[in-house]
């Protein structure tokens, strides 16, 4: 039952984890890009429980391939809700481990549901909680744009012609997201990754500019055949901070999608981040479930 995973699995794997994750967008088109963006470093592998035809879990392990730690890991686990508690996870967890050590990585990371399974599941392989976050949405409908204050300009992605300019914005306001590190992303990895992909919606997405100069920056995925959207960034450079700018960028970003179809955004942030958790309460995102991190590190 237990197998390496394939790229014809991908529509299948997609299903499970949107049925295991129902506050992510999880779709076949994003789970193929991502596989193919991701660099020969990464040094993936994909498993996958599968019983008479029926995908029933879903991992991956790998190098945290953005991370400045070159021995950093991530690994996922997806079991069907309605098939949990029969050791599927377990089993795919195992074999993920199995990866992890072949690779010689120390430092291991993954992410849950705040759910007693999970819990259960992270602590047996040896893992710790070190973060928790705040799972929130909004109807981008009731949302009504800030008025635009004087010398700002906001400029979807679909016209900024330049993307290194947006990359080094990236990884600069990333810098400042608990738990978070992206410094070992290349220009051309973060074009792969992001720039006119399936992960970000280029309509929706916007950059600040304050007289003229790049000031902030907000990403945003819209799936439009469900009508939900995920944000995936919103900061402002530190000069610029508190004036309203991550509101303003944010409330214009989501009557976009809002005009894209989009009926809900969801949205996380850590639990320590009270300044975007500020914003997104002004907004009238409202709290649906809590994720955690966990972390191993081996001696």
């Amino acid at each position: 039952m237990l197998r390496e995973g394939v790229l014809d699995d991908l529509a299948r794997a997609a299903a499970l984890r949107q049925r295991a994750w129902p506050e992510s967008i999880v779709t076949e088109e994003g789970m193929r890009h991502w596989l193919a963006s991701a660099p020969p470093r990464a040094e993936q592998a994909l498993l996958a429980w599968d019983d008479g035809g029926e995908l029933l879990g879903w991992a991956n392990a790998a190098r945290a391939w953005w991370h400045p730690d070159p021995d950093a890991g991530i690994v996922s686990v997806t079991v069907d809700p309605s098939r949990r508690r029969e050791g599927i996870g377990t089993a795919l967890a195992e074999a993920a481990d199995d990866h992890l050590s072949r690779l010689a990585v120390r430092t291991t990371r993954g992410r849950s549901l705040d759910a007693p399974g999970a819990r259960a599941l992270a602590s047996n392989r040896g893992f710790a909680e070190v973060a928790a976050m705040t799972v929130s949405g909004v109807d981008p409908r009731t949302v009504e744009p800030r008025p635009m204050p004087a010398g700002v300009e906001l400029v979807p992605l679909a016209d900024v012609d330049d993307p290194e300019p947006v990359y080094t914005l990236d990884l600069e306001l990333s810098r400042d997201i608990p738990n978070e590190e992206y410094e070992a992303i290349s220009l051309e990895e973060w074009k792969a990754e992001f720039w006119k992909t399936p992960l970000i919606d280029e309509d929706a997405s916007l950059v600040a500019l304050v007289d003229g100069a790049l000031a902030g920056l907000t990403l945003i995925r819209v799936d439009r055949p469900s009508g939900r959207a995920e944000n995936n960034l919103c900061g402002v450079r530190r000069p610029h901070r508190g004036r309203g700018l991550a509101l303003l960028l944010k409330s214009h970003s989501l009557r976009r999608a809002a005009e894209l179809g989009a009926t809900i955004v969801l949205t996380d942030n850590d639990e320590t981040n009270a300044p975007m958790l500020a914003v997104n309460a002004r907004l009238g995102y409202r709290a649906h479930a809590r994720r955690l991190m966990w972390e191993r590190t081996l001696d």
